[in-house]
């Protein structure tokens, strides 16, 4: 949940103002949907030295030895991700050429905006004020800065894939975005998404 700290104010009219460009901005970036990052390990070939995989035994998203909620939701939308891939899912670990596991993690951002603010008290210039201005962005016409420290939570979520043979990591996909408390509050769609964006960078291509 976001947390802004005023140290300097806007006029109400232009709090209004800002409110909606802020708005829009958010809204603009929740639509391209989370930052994405994968790397596949030299000499790897996952279409041709691998055909079937599972997951580890205890998950790292799991608590105190059972799934929890979220490695469910990932475990379904990771295994039909590699099941389009032609890759066969086998319940016994132990006889998986790749394994996988999942990491989540939550932290707090900060990001500090200045802006300037055109200030609107008496002054020097009053003489002007009530019969006639100055254009806007005369160069003296008096400013300040407004300065916003803003406060949001930032979510990861890691996949890895291991070659059990070599019990080496040979792909990593990474998912980074910005939470909301609807994100927390429905976290199935977002999860599903995350994994889906994900593997569009997986170097074996879907097959079906």
């Amino acid at each position: 949940m976001d947390m802004n700290i005023r140290v300097s104010g806007f006029p109400p009219s232009l709090m209004a103002v800002a409110a909606c460009v802020l708005l829009a901005i958010v809204a603009t970036g929740c639509s391209t949907g989370p930052q994405i990052r994968s790397a596949t390990a030299p000499g790897a070939d996952l279409g041709n030295d691998f055909r079937t995989f599972g997951f580890f035994p205890e998950l790292s998203t799991d608590r105190a030895g059972l799934h929890t909620i979220v490695s469910r939701e990932l475990v379904s939308a990771t295994r039909r991700e590699m099941e389009v891939r032609g890759f066969t899912f086998v319940e016994n670990s132990a006889k998986a050429d790749l394994l996988i596991n999942f990491h989540t993690d939550v932290s707090d951002q900060f990001r500090v905006r200045s802006t300037p603010h055109y200030w609107h008290g008496s002054s020097f210039w009053n003489h002007r004020r009530g019969f006639y201005d100055p254009w806007f962005g005369h160069h003296r016409w008096p400013s300040h800065s407004a300065v916003e420290l803003q406060q949001f939570s930032q979510g990861a979520l890691s996949v890895d894939i291991v070659d059990t043979a070599s019990n080496m990591l040979v792909w990593e996909g990474v998912a980074t975005t910005r939470l909301t408390q609807r994100t927390l509050n429905d976290l199935g769609p977002a999860l599903d998404d995350a994994v889906h964006r994900m593997f569009k960078r997986f170097p074996v291509p879907a097959v079906f």
